[in-house]
């Protein structure tokens, strides 16, 4: 029986683990029959985003399967789908989505029942506002999904290069499928989830960037398999297959294998660092090739690219709360109505006679006749339009915040984005907020302070070290063993890589007999000044700086021929720098290029199917160069050469792009480089041209500056003297600035920002990392000529090489990460750097003593707020070596528990370790986050800060930030291990709150600790911590910090939350609060573009919170109350004109007035004003954030601000129906010319009252008043006329006969003292009770006190009392 089913589309095989794989099968004869298993797999792979749940492996042929000639290749397997819709599906499927909304569904059934029914009105009066709301609705849905499918349409329409035959092939990217070579090349996107099988980097090293995948912007390494076999691309596919795990979501593990064919039948073990996964960016590597894995909707950026659960606004649940009590109330009235018009049919219709007589019969068709006319006749109780105003007001509101320009960062050139705009009055309702805080209260700029070595602390002082003790300043020549050691472990255990290129092999020495450099050394020597590696930087030597003795009125020609032993140093000037010394009897290297050859491949197009490299050079096939030490190099780059194969690639690692051929071929007649900058002084350079009639020149091509005399002398008085004080101060300073640039030039790119900052502090002090060679790591020993008074070492610069043998990564949690190394005497050592947690059990007994100080050293860096490090090392033998290869090598080749299994040799290996000591970093404070978070507190807003750091790191930040008050009391839970602890613990917190009246109270919880509040006490744990002002969780994974969230939105108070942070490690808390805030800072922008705003500093989220929150919060309100207000008021005269008509389920109104009511009547000025309103100006809102709470808690859309508009609508509508009632019933000639008003004329009348009082309501509660928005006002109420008397000249005839009824009432001069009275009868009690607030200062909720308040008193009497 065969379990194997071969998929011909994707490449993908499935493996049965009850069977085996047949060694002479071929993987091409797989017949039809087992095609359900293809087709059970494919479906699983390629529905949405799912991840196969079938508990199997995938296997791959490298290159691609044969495709019979028959059948078409396969297409699509690639590509990426992020629409919501299709043309197919966008009509059900959108109008579904719309139709779930109470309002929407509403319209509809109503709509419905008018069709069918005998309506008393026009159906069009439901249908048309339905129409356009959800047209309107569907048109900005379907133009944001359009917008999606062009940027697929990009992505996958893309030009991707593969290798199919040895030949290369540009096919789109969405036709890229599993098994495929894809070529990558440098600074281009990874099209789909590859492993790494060729790179141009010499030792097989791929240098990337996954920004766009965990929003980590540093430098990472990528490996190609080692042991992998060299061949041509036309074998490549001949290698064998790889077989993998299903696509996972975990973008940092991957298990898999290659199983090489042929008479090697190897097995290599494959891991993350030999993926590259889609989304990541080549970066410092020419070209690579991978074979692809994982495609399409199966790659893991698609896998963790899933959509986020749908967050709404609080201020929903009380608007449908409201809509429900209004259809409650719906419900009632026609109810009542029904049965009072059931009761006139019974007993006051027969009395009528002239009404004929009544039916005898009342039948079910008449019931539902009667009900529903009711129904319908009522249906704008509920606003259609809410909805769109709500969405246009929030969308709009978006914009407004994105064109702040306070929340704009000029030097990024970064505004405020929003993401999610139906959250923008959630921004003025938080309660608790979680921050992260590196990176987010902090800089993430890393700058390394001081460090504890051998039980001595030491502060770093750029290029020494100054012990706390003595106060002496130590450089690198008067290190002891211990301090030379700590700095050299430094110096190597990292993953720090060299982005512009590691320094050459040899040092590049002076051509001093040459008198004419050849043009291919001349051409080495040009460029820009950046290209000038650190090993051309000499030291200055002893005589330069005795020359600042010298007095100025010497010329500057006596200042180059003076020396102190007389000996004529014009021709020996150079352009020196102090961080190398390479002296020789006082003689001065010149600066000088290295003399290395690099090459760029390109993939040339040959006509015989053959992939080769192009010429370097286009002037020559040859090139020759040489080197410092006098070796030749030779690279034949014709197409014969035997160094160049013809199908495979050459690869070389071209380091900047300055060695790809266009700077190659500059200017090769230049004779030397002139330098802008001075090392000293303005001017301090010699200008003189360079050329061959001159005196003698020992080196072409080189920099010319004048001794330091002049260079220091510029800056002194005619009359200066000796001075050695500020002879040294002003070395020192030079010196720093040298050591600047260099660092600068060499662009160190690391994983973590720690790193960078301890490799750069060893480059300050004289251990300059100048990169790894094939895993050979360079350290070049710069010592400091500070003491003028020692001789000068003789010789070149020292440097020490180890050769890197494996890199043990740091992991979350493993917390540490160690390489080992073989020392230039062949001793192999173990190196390990991480959290002391975890280092300092790892150390043996003799080190007790050494971990006791240096543990009591790292508590005072993390009371000065400093994050710190261990350091140890110790020494492996030869049979530990092995075994620990061998056990690792074991590890790998397991496709089952590899992380585990690697993990445990990783423990084996990192024991009985000697310390060595620490380090401590400082991370600066964010500008102006401290009044950002005294402000916060100050609104009511809690702040939790969850973070990695350790607990007392974390503290001295949260105290100098403001995050807990200097005067709160501080309660700490530390190591907590069981439910009986962790209970004691929020007991006595409980007690001191209680007791402890009026004081404020700060929480501090490590990692282990909250992990067991979470597992064990999570509602105890909860309901005692929301109770502190403050709160600080420490050593907190990812996930942690998500269910820290998660466990406060569960509490019964309701707690409005949002999280901010700037990491991807940030992403989960983000997501999982209410309101996800990103900042878009040095980690990447992956917070930022899963959160729901985003911006540039923590400072901005003051404003946007007191500011932009307040307002929406407030413009929200209004329109929610105001729309109910207004439809109340429009239905209240149809519900009182009911009792004058025998309940006949007449309307008062023209259908033109119920479509267009609240479609133009009334909807542009509470549009206008729901985004203009301001009850305070920004400035007052910044300087007073204790207005922040006015709002919180959705406090005005609470049932007593409801009732109270409520209230205002029916008194509205009574005046309006009576005060109509009484002109038409007492005294109907009204009119001009002496006629009695009709019907028709009542209607209109009662309409155009009802559309002037709501928009001077809306205008009376209004506090910003611009000329735009009285505009609107005046505009609305002119909508109406103009629109009525086009309507009544013209003879419908169609619902009700208007026609020229509102001409009359125009020309009548009682009916404009009527509406005027009416106005002013309506709206004088409102504008009396709103003034009398403001006198006396009454509070809106004290005149409708509800239970909300009274549990608010409650549980302040509870928590400060009981």
């Amino acid at each position: 029986m065969n379990f194997f089913g071969h998929d011909y589309l994707s490449g993908f095989r499935r493996i049965d683990h009850i069977g085996s794989y047949p060694t002479n099968t071929s993987i091409w004869s797989e017949q039809e029959p087992q095609f359900y298993l293809k087709n059970t797999f494919l479906w699983q792979r390629r529905k949405g985003s799912r991840v196969s749940t079938i508990n199997d492996w995938l296997q791959i042929q490298i290159g691609g399967p044969e495709i019979v000639k028959k059948k078409k290749p396969p297409t699509n397997q690639n590509r990426i789908k992020s629409t919501k819709y299709t043309l197919i599906t966008f009509l059900p499927q959108n109008l579904l989505e719309q139709f779930r909304r109470i309002a929407n569904f509403y319209f509809l059934v109503m709509t419905i029942i008018s069709l069918l029914i005998d309506s008393p009105v026009s159906p069009m009066t439901s249908l048309l506002p339905l129409v356009f709301v959800i047209a309107v609705t569907a048109a900005k849905q379907g133009y944001e999904d359009i917008l999606r499918y062009r940027t697929d349409n990009v992505v996958n329409c893309s030009p991707v290069t593969i290798i199919k035959d040895g030949k290369e092939c540009i096919i789109k990217s969405q036709n890229v499928a599993p098994g495929d070579l894809v070529v990558v090349q440098r600074d281009c996107d990874v099209p789909c989830d590859l492993v790494l099988m060729r790179s141009t980097d010499p030792h097989g090293k791929c240098f990337i960037t996954t920004a766009n995948l965990d929003g980590e912007s540093n430098l990472k390494t990528l490996m190609v398999p080692r042991d992998l076999p060299m061949v041509d691309l036309k074998d490549m596919n001949k290698l064998g297959i790889i077989e993998c795990e299903t696509p996972r979501t975990d973008l940092y593990s991957f298990n898999g294998k290659i199983e090489l064919q042929g008479a090697e039948g190897r097995v290599l073990p494959l891991s993350a660092e030999n993926v590259l996964l889609r989304g990541s960016r080549v970066k410092n590597t020419e070209c690579v090739i991978g074979c692809a894995v994982y495609t399409g909707m199966t790659t893991k950026l698609q896998l963790n690219s899933r959509l986020t659960r749908v967050k709404t606004s609080s201020s929903e649940t009380y608007i449908n709360r409201f809509l429900i009590f209004i259809l409650i109330a719906l419900i009632a009235i026609v109810t009542l109505l029904y049965f009072l018009k059931r009761y006139e049919e019974l007993y006051v219709i027969p009395k009528l006679t002239y009404l004929g007589d009544a039916t005898d019969s009342y039948s079910v068709k008449q019931f539902l006749q009667d009900y529903l006319s009711f129904l319908i006749l009522f249906n704008y109780l509920i606003p259609i339009s809410l909805y769109v105003t709500i969405e246009l007001q929030r969308v709009i509101g978006g914009f407004f915040m994105e064109w702040d320009v306070e929340l704009y960062e000029k030097e990024t050139d970064q505004p405020c984005v929003v993401n999610t705009s139906n959250l923008n009055e959630e921004l003025g309702q938080i309660n608790i907020l979680f921050s992260d805080k590196t990176g987010t209260l902090t800089k993430n700029e890393m700058n390394f302070q001081q460090c504890s070595i051998a039980g001595h602390k030491f502060n770093y002082k750029q290029t020494r070290l100054e012990d706390q003790e003595s106060h002496a300043l130590i450089d690198i020549n008067k290190f002891n063993l211990d301090q030379r050691v700590f700095f050299q472990a430094l110096a190597i255990c990292h993953t720090v890589q060299v982005a512009s290129g590691s320094l050459e092999q040899a040092d590049a020495e002076a051509i001093s007999n040459s008198k004419i450099p050849s043009p291919t050394v001349l051409a080495t020597k040009t460029g820009p000044p950046e290209m000038y590696s650190i090993c051309d930087i000499t030291e200055e030597s002893h005589n330069s700086s005795q020359q600042s003795e010298l007095n100025v009125s010497q010329t500057i020609e006596s200042s180059l021929s003076s020396h102190p032993n007389g000996t004529n140093a014009t021709a020996n000037s150079s352009d020196v720098n102090p961080l190398l010394v390479s002296d020789d009897g006082y003689t001065v290297e010149r600066r000088k290029r290295p003399l290395v050859v690099k090459r760029s491949p390109n993939f040339a197009r040959a006509a015989g199917n053959r992939l080769q490299i192009a010429s370097v050079s286009a002037s020559s096939n040859q090139l020759e160069q040489s080197n410092g030490n006098g070796i030749s190099v030779q690279g034949d780059t014709g197409p014969n050469s035997p160094n160049v194969r013809p199908i495979s690639l050459q690869f070389q690692r071209s380091t900047s792009e300055r060695d790809l051929p266009q700077y190659g071929e500059s200017n090769l007649n230049a004779m030397g480089h002139r330098r802008a900058h001075s090392y000293g002084a303005p001017n301090a350079y010699l200008t003189n041209p360079i050329s061959s009639a001159t005196s003698p020149q020992p080196n072409a091509g080189s920099i010319f500056r004048s001794s330091s005399t002049i260079s220091r002398e510029s800056y002194a008085a005619p009359t200066f003297t000796r001075q050695p004080t500020m002879l040294i101060r002003a070395e020192s300073q030079r010196r720093k600035n040298e050591i600047r640039e260099v660092i600068f030039s060499l662009d160190y790119q690391a994983s973590s920002p720690d790193e960078k900052a301890l490799v750069e502090a060893c480059a300050n002090l004289g251990l300059v990392y100048t990169g790894d060679d094939d895993e050979i790591l360079r350290v070049r020993i710069v010592p400091p000529h500070l003491d003028y008074k020692r001789p000068f070492t003789i010789g070149k610069p020292k440097e020490e090489s180890f050769y890197r043998l494996h890199v043990l990564e740091f992991t979350s949690d493993r917390k540490r990460m160690s390489v080992i190394v073989r020392d230039e005497d062949g001793k192999k050592w173990i190196y390990t750097k991480g959290a002391e947690s975890y280092v300092f059990p790892l150390c043996a007994n003799s080190s007790e003593t050494m971990v006791a100080k240096t543990d009591n050293h790292i508590g005072d860096f993390a009371r000065l707020g400093l994050r710190t490090l261990a350091i140890a090392r110790r020494h492996i033998s030869e049979t530990e070596y092995q075994g620990f290869v061998n056990e690792l090598a074991h590890a790998n080749s397991s496709l089952e528990n590899r992380k585990q299994l690697s993990e445990e040799c990783y423990s084996k290996i990192e024991s009985n370790l000697d310390l060595l000591g620490a380090t401590a970093v400082e991370d600066a404070l964010q500008d102006d986050v401290a009044d950002t978070l005294v402000s916060l507190q100050a609104a009511g807003i809690k702040i939790w800060v969850l973070t990695g750091d350790k607990v007392e790191t974390a503290l001295n930040i949260a105290l100098s930030c403001g995050h807990i008050p200097p005067d709160a009391k501080k309660y700490f839970i530390i190591d907590c291990k069981s439910h009986d602890d962790m209970l004691i613990h929020l007991n006595t917190l409980e007690r001191e709150i209680i007791f402890g009246i009026g004081q404020e109270c700060a929480l501090l919880i490590d990692g282990k600790s909250l992990g067991i509040a979470l597992s064990e006490t999570p509602n105890e744990f909860r309901d005692v911590a929301v109770k502190c002002t403050a709160v600080l969780c420490c050593r907190l994974s990812p996930l942690q910090k998500s269910e820290v969230v998660a466990l406060i939105k569960s509490s019964e108070e309701n707690y409005n939350t949002a999280s901010i942070g700037d990491g991807a490690n940030d992403v989960s808390m983000i997501q999982e609060a209410h309101v996800g805030i990103g900042i878009m800072g040095r980690e990447g922008r992956q917070a930022a573009r899963c959160a729901d705003f985003a911006f540039a500093k923590f400072c901005m989220l003051k404003r946007l919170l007191l500011v932009h929150g307040h307002y929406h919060s407030i413009r929200l309100c209004f329109l929610v109350l105001y729309f109910f207000y207004k439809n109340i008021v429009f239905m209240g005269i149809m519900f009182l004109f009911q009792f004058h008509t025998l309940f006949s389920s007449s309307s008062v109104y023209d259908s033109l007035f119920l479509t267009l009511y609240n479609v133009v009547y009334t909807s542009l000025p509470i549009l206008f004003i729901s985004l203009t309103e301001k009850p305070y100006t920004e400035e007052v809102l910044m300087r007073t954030p204790q207005l922040y709470k006015k709002n919180t808690d959705n406090k005005q859309l609470h049932w007593p601000y409801f009732l109270m508009w409520t209230l205002f609508a029916v008194y509205h509508s009574v005046i309006i129906f009576y005060f109509a009632f009484c002109v038409f019933s007492f005294n109907n000639v009204i009119l001009n010319g002496g006629q009695t008003a009709a019907f028709s004329c009542f209607g209109t009348l009662l309409i155009w009252c009802v559309v002037i009082v709501v928009n001077l309501k809306l205008w009376l509660e209004s506090m910003y008043l611009s000329y735009w928005y009285i505009v609107t006002l005046v505009g609305s109420i002119l909508a109406f006329m103009a629109t009525t008397v086009i309507y009544n000249v013209i003879n419908l005839d169609y619902d009700t006969d208007i026609y020229w009824a509102y001409n009359n009432l125009l020309a009548s001069l009682p009916v404009w003292l009527w509406i005027l009275l009416t106005s002013v009868a309506c709206l004088v009690p409102d504008f009396t009770i709103r003034m009398l607030i403001r006198a006396l200062k009454i509070k809106h909720f004290t005149i409708f006190p509800g239970a909300q308040r009274k549990r608010q008193h409650r549980k302040k009497f509870d928590v400060t009392y009981l």
